[in-house]
């Protein structure tokens, strides 16, 4: 019987003006117990040296040509942890910032249309330990023998700014007997959950945080909305997934990331609420998640003044209407940041 063909992976790192975070993740995607076979940076145009940065560490080749259109070029490095093998590192310099939504979809596109068997998914801010990658491709070998269906696989993703091990950076939804999200039931800590753990997985996803996906499956739920911009693509594309493939978290597999804060109010927020208008449409209780949404959207404007309630009110409307893309205006309504 001939030897099962070595499925390839490949991580995707959306990055923007953060080379610090960057250059960190990239060390440990080189560092993983398992190698990669390739590394896709998504450069949303950074400004702040990031490009410089990489091919200063040999990462990528000198190229001092900007086109209209994403450009990529490609780099094989060989990990200094490991005895062989070198990995691959696509960089691709985008003509202007795509958001998080944008730059994913160019990711997924390219290394699915590259051939690659799964799609590793994060942002520059994950750090993910040296055998994340392992534990996920050791459950999800098990899972390919087990499952009926077809399955996505996340890291857990603790917060980097608690030593306990135990807190989450993003919490993990309550889920119902029919596998939808229940309304306002989230669990911050890991223990919280590990009563539902059946053989080593949690059944949701917080995806694209250490998200491992199969490209094949690309075909049926189609690549993230690239005109969310920021905020709400990924539950976006949680959500379509849902409806055709199995979600775990596994919990052997850890991640760190910085926990969100949730004092901030700027700019970013008229795309929270916008998107999750839309996104909501895919929930159960859509209308009493609105309800709540807008609510609380309309009361935390109110507390930043004028500036502060034109900017919800107008991510409401755009909101319920649909309207997406990038709203450069919004950007300048605020003057914090």
């Amino acid at each position: 019987m001939a030897e099962r063909r070595r499925e390839r992976i490949a991580a995707i790192v959306v990055t923007y003006n953060r080379k610090i975070l960057l250059l960190r993740c990239l060390e440990a995607l080189l560092g993983q117990s398992r190698r990669l076979d390739a590394i896709y940076i998504i450069d949303n145009d950074s400004t702040d040296g990031t490009c410089e940065a990489l091919r200063d560490r040999g990462m990528i080749t000198p190229n001092g040509t900007r086109t209209e259109e994403a450009h990529e070029q490609v780099t094989t490095v060989e990990p200094p942890s490991l005895k062989s093998g070198c990995v691959e590192i696509h960089y691709v310099k985008m003509p202007e910032n795509t958001g998080g939504a944008g730059g994913f979809h160019e990711g997924m596109k390219r290394s699915a249309a590259a051939g690659f068997d799964w799609l590793w998914l994060m942002d520059d801010d994950l750090l993910p330990s040296c055998d994340a990658l392992e534990a996920l491709v050791a459950r999800k070998d098990i899972l390919t023998k087990t499952s009926t269906r077809p399955f996505l696989l996340n890291c857990t993703v603790l917060s980097q700014d608690h030593a306990d091990g135990d807190t989450l950076a993003f919490p993990l939804q309550e889920i119902t007997r029919k596998g939808h999200p229940r309304l306002g039931v989230y669990h911050w800590r890991l223990s919280d959950v590990t009563d539902k753990v059946r053989d080593g997985v949690y059944r949701w996803a917080c995806p694209f945080n250490g998200t491992l996906v199969p490209a094949r499956a690309l075909g049926e739920i189609g690549l993230p909305n690239k005109e969310f911009f920021i905020r709400g693509d990924e539950k976006d594309f949680l959500w379509r997934a849902a409806g055709r493939l199995e979600l775990y978290t596994v919990v052997d597999s850890k991640a760190y990331h910085p926990r969100p804060r949730v004092d901030a109010f700027d700019w970013k927020q008229y795309y929270h609420i916008r998107n999750m208008l839309v996104v909501n449409g895919h929930f159960n209780f859509r209308w009493l998640r609105n309800l709540k949404l807008i609510v609380l959207s309309l009361a935390l404007g109110l507390r930043h003044g004028r500036r502060g309630t034109a900017l919800v009110v107008r991510a409401i409307a755009d909101g319920l209407s649909g309207r997406l893309g990038r709203r450069e205006q919004v950007h300048t309504w605020l003057d914090i940041s």
